[in-house]
C-alpha cells in the first residue's frame, strides 16, 4: 500500500499490484514474471513480512533460474495491516498478529541463494538498493521498521472516501 500511495511512477503499466485486495504473497512471483517479461527493466516487489512469509519459497525459483529481482521487505515483525486495524479500531485488542520470532529473512535469502541485505535506517536503503541493482542476482532487503509504523491516508470500514484521513488527523484526535 505504501508503494502504490507514495511511488511517482513516470510510465504506465509498471506497478503490478493485487489492489489492496489482501492477496498475501501475490508480489514475488508478480515480480519474478514481470522480470521474466521485461528482463531490461528494474523490477522491486515491496512487501511486508507477513506477506514475504506466505511465498518466500519463490526465491528459489529466482535463484535457480538467476532472475534479478529485488525483495524488499517491510519488515516491522506484526502483520501491519491488521494490527493498524486493531490500533485504530479496536482498542488495540491484538490477536495472531504479532509475527516477532527468530525468523531471520537474510539467513532464509542467502540460503536459497540469493544476496540478503539489512536495512535499519532510512539513510540506508538508498545505497541498498543501489548494491542490490548492482549485483544483477536475486536480493532481499529486510529493511527494520517500528510495529507501529501505519499507512495513511486510509478510510474507514464501510465509509466513503470522503471520510479517510491521515497521520494529521490522528494526531489531532488525540
Amino acid at each position: 500500500m505504501w508503494a502504490a500511495q507514495y511511488y511517482t511512477f513516470t510510465e504506465p503499466r509498471t506497478l503490478l499490484t493485487s489492489g489492496g485486495l489482501g492477496t498475501m504473497g501475490y508480489g514475488l512471483g508478480a515480480c519474478i514474471g514481470a522480470k521474466m517479461a521485461r528482463p531490461e527493466k528494474i523490477c522491486i516487489n515491496i512487501a511486508g513480512d507477513g506477506c514475504f512469509r506466505m511465498n518466500m519459497n519463490e526465491l528459489a525459483t529466482a535463484s535457480r533460474y538467476n532472475i534479478p529481482v529485488i525483495e524488499v521487505v517491510i519488515n516491522n515483525h506484526v502483520l501491519g495491516m491488521v494490527r493498524q486495524w486493531q490500533t485504530l479500531f479496536y482498542g488495540k485488542r491484538y490477536s495472531q498478529t504479532v509475527l516477532n520470532d527468530c525468523v531471520d529473512f537474510c539467513k532464509i535469502a542467502e540460503g536459497m541463494g540469493c544476496e540478503a541485505i539489512r536495512v535499519t535506517k532510512k539513510e540506508e536503503v538508498e545505497p541498498a538498493i543501489r548494491k542490490a541493482i548492482s549485483l544483477g542476482r536475486p536480493v532481499v532487503l529486510d529493511c527494520i521498521i517500528p510495529e507501529d509504523d501505519k499507512v495513511l491516508p486510509m478510510v474507514p470500514a464501510g465509509a466513503p472516501i470522503s471520510e479517510a484521513f491521515d497521520g494529521d488527523d490522528l494526531k489531532a484526535g488525540e
